[in-house]
């Protein structure tokens, strides 16, 4: 008993602490998500000091806390507070080393030390992480560089060198550090080699500041770089001196430059010499194949546009010569295609088998398998086929040509047949993080859930996974509809291995905006909505203030020409081109326009999209030819290729929007 009073007596002063400290810090985890809301907020308006107040509001108990330490350090330094900022980041990396954080909190932290002029705790920060990312095309190269600045002008150099070689071997033309690093090398005072010359040329003329780049490449020996200093004087407008250093240094240097460099320059002398077109690339030609300069393929593969009366003759010449050549497999798709045309459909099929053992993933490989498929229909081989056509679906599920060959397959002839009784989804869910490809580990996708339902979608920049898909995300959470889209799009087309169709990916390549306005068009004009979505993403990319240099304006790119015409036609108010920038007038006027071609052609999709990238006059043209078989001939014959590009893009839009959402 004497005990057990002591024990309770105990009881009665602790229980009601550690209730109490209980009930604070819960209170503290519920207060934290608000106080990390309201800093986000104020963050994202450039208010750094109340974001810095509000992250430091959130305490050490809470799940919250490290993050909070971050961004307290991010809002610091976009104060210009390196004192503070260094603190925080040396606390963040403290308390939550080897993150997907760490490598941006390390940049950031050796920035903050450089700007205190602390160079010696920057230049360890950089170096380790410099030997970290194991890449010499980083910042962390670049800021070695402005330190050494101050000690070592030579060791300083070696750093701008280091970066600038690295980027440029990268082809990172839109990297900003590589001007930078040129001014900064350029600006050291020392003794520039020959290479640190070709360096700098270089690198000022892949920045387009050619002007820069004459003053280093002009210095170099003859010959050396002859090829950045033609291109640098032309895109500078020194004529003379363009035409002058082509004439005198062509046969000697032609056969050392990069190839691309030398296609410029062919382009550039045709277009100095006096004459015609033709006769101008005639005499660039001569000279090529007499002295046996490279770029000849280049040469005929320019003929077949200059000379089409002769392009098979060219395409021959070009496979027989060069099959190893870049142009030769579009080349061999022209001769595979003139034999299917012609019936020789043993001969087209032997050909682009031929085509796909050679030539592997190239940008003719789907449209060649398709038509491989064809001629194998056409001499009834139909066990072939499925499997050429079974192929092609698996390994190009989101091309035209594998959509196409997917219809072919499920017996859907209708494939450029839309359905005005379509709707599109107005209760869509925003587009969901891309987990799928994406390299987040698990745990830390947890962490940045937490964080973006907190409103901060802008951490996904610092945990240094340079993915596409998830910068297409960002933007697409930032709307910032055109760049989202087109980043998504390009890293979809690189990848070997498709993510699901109904992805994250997917529909930040394909979204959907203005749905609502889409559907109503639709509905009151017979036009399938999906097709209007396809149009205007192929138009603009939904973006609503487009512009082309034709003056086609607006999300459906209506030239002002059709736009008067239709404006007049429906009475509207649409007094100026300005208008057209107005989301809701350029779908009703755009959509109207469809409708009229619509009517035109008799409810044929496919005409009413040729027309409406080709005009309504091309179109009847080409159909009174009669020398279609069917509607895929049709678009493989039609004679303007942006047109022809055009009809496939459109209706590999609308099925993948099909696919996708409906």
């Amino acid at each position: 008993m004497k005990y057990l009073k002591y024990v309770l007596g105990i009881l009665i002063i602790v229980v009601p602490s550690v209730l109490t400290v209980l009930i604070y810090n819960d209170k503290i985890t519920q207060n934290s998500p608000v106080y990390y809301k309201q800093g986000v907020e104020f963050y994202d308006k450039g208010d750094y000091q109340n974001a810095y107040y509000n992250f430091g509001k959130i305490k050490w108990i809470s799940p919250l806390y490290p993050m909070a330490i971050y961004k307290q350090a991010k809002s610091a330094e976009m104060a210009g507070d390196y004192k503070t900022a260094v603190l925080k980041y040396e606390l963040f990396l403290e308390k939550l080393p080897d993150s997907a954080f760490d490598l941006k909190a390390k940049l950031s932290l050796g920035k903050s030390y450089y700007y205190l002029k602390q160079y010696e705790e920057a230049k360890k920060t950089f170096e380790d992480l410099a030997n970290k990312t194991n890449n010499d095309g980083t910042e962390e190269i670049f800021y070695l560089g402005l330190i050494e600045k101050n000690f070592d002008k030579q060791k300083s150099a070696s750093y701008f060198r280091r970066y600038l070689k690295k980027a440029l071997e990268g082809n990172a033309l839109n990297n900003n550090y590589i001007s930078s690093s040129a001014e900064e090398l350029a600006s050291l005072g020392i003794d520039l080699s020959n290479d640190d010359l070709e360096l700098l040329g270089i690198s000022f003329y892949k920045n387009k500041k050619y002007n820069e780049a004459l003053k280093y490449l002009s210095k170099l020996p003859a010959g050396r770089s002859w090829d950045y200093l033609v291109l640098a004087n032309y895109y500078d407008g020194n004529k003379a001196i363009t035409k002058k250093l082509i004439e005198t240094g062509l046969i000697e240097n032609a056969n050392n430059v990069k190839e691309e460099n030398l296609h410029e320059i062919y382009k550039a002398y045709a277009s100095y010499l006096n004459g015609k077109k033709s006769k101008n690339w005639q005499t660039v030609y001569n000279i090529v194949k007499n002295n046996k300069l490279k770029g000849e393929d280049y040469i005929l593969y320019k003929f077949t546009e200059i000379f089409p009366q002769n392009k098979m003759e060219y395409y021959k010449e070009i496979t027989a010569l060069y099959p190893n050549s870049n142009y030769a497999p579009e080349a061999m798709w022209y001769i595979i295609w003139e034999a299917y045309k012609a019936g020789n459909y043993n001969s087209a099929e032997l050909m682009a088998v031929q085509h796909l053992k050679t030539f592997k993933k190239v940008k003719s490989t789907p449209k060649v398998a398709f038509w491989l498929a064809k001629a194998q229909l056409k001499q009834n081989k139909l066990s072939e086929a499925h499997g050429t056509l079974s192929r092609l679906v698996n390994k190009y599920p989101d091309n035209y040509y594998g959509l196409r060959a997917e219809s072919i397959l499920n017996k859907k002839e209708d494939f450029w047949t839309t359905d005005f009784k379509s709707k599109l989804p107005e209760n869509k869910e925003p587009i969901e993080f891309p987990i799928s490809v994406s390299q987040i580990d698990l745990k830390e996708l947890k962490v940045i859930d937490t964080l973006f339902d907190l409103g901060d979608y802008e951490i996904l920049k610092d945990a240094d996974y340079h993915n596409p898909i998830v910068e297409s995300w960002l933007n697409y959470r930032n709307d910032k509809k055109s760049l989202s889209i087109v980043q998504a799009r390009d890293e979809l087309d690189k990848m070997d291995i498709k993510p699901p169709i109904i992805s994250a990916a997917y529909k930040l390549a394909y979204p959907l905006y203005l749905v609502k306005e889409m559907n109503i068009a639709g509905q009151k004009l017979s036009i399938d909505p999906y097709l209007i979505a396809a149009i205007i993403r192929e138009e603009s990319y939904y973006n609503e203030h487009a512009k082309s240099s034709t003056g086609a304006t607006g999300l459906m790119q209506l030239m002002p020409l059709t736009a008067s015409y239709m404006n007049s036609k429906l009475n509207s108010n649409v007094d100026k081109l300005a208008d057209l920038e107005d989301a809701r007038t350029n779908i009703y006027l755009g959509c109207n326009y469809i409708k009229y071609l619509k009517d035109r052609f008799k409810n044929n999709d496919l005409n009413v999209v040729a027309a409406y990238n080709g005009g309504e006059g091309s179109v009847n043209k080409w159909l009174n030819n009669n020398k279609y078989k069917d509607s895929d001939e049709f678009i493989e014959e039609i004679p303007f290729k942006e047109t022809r590009n055009y009809v496939k893009k459109v209706f590999r839009t609308y099925h993948m929007y099909k696919k996708i959402y409906n």
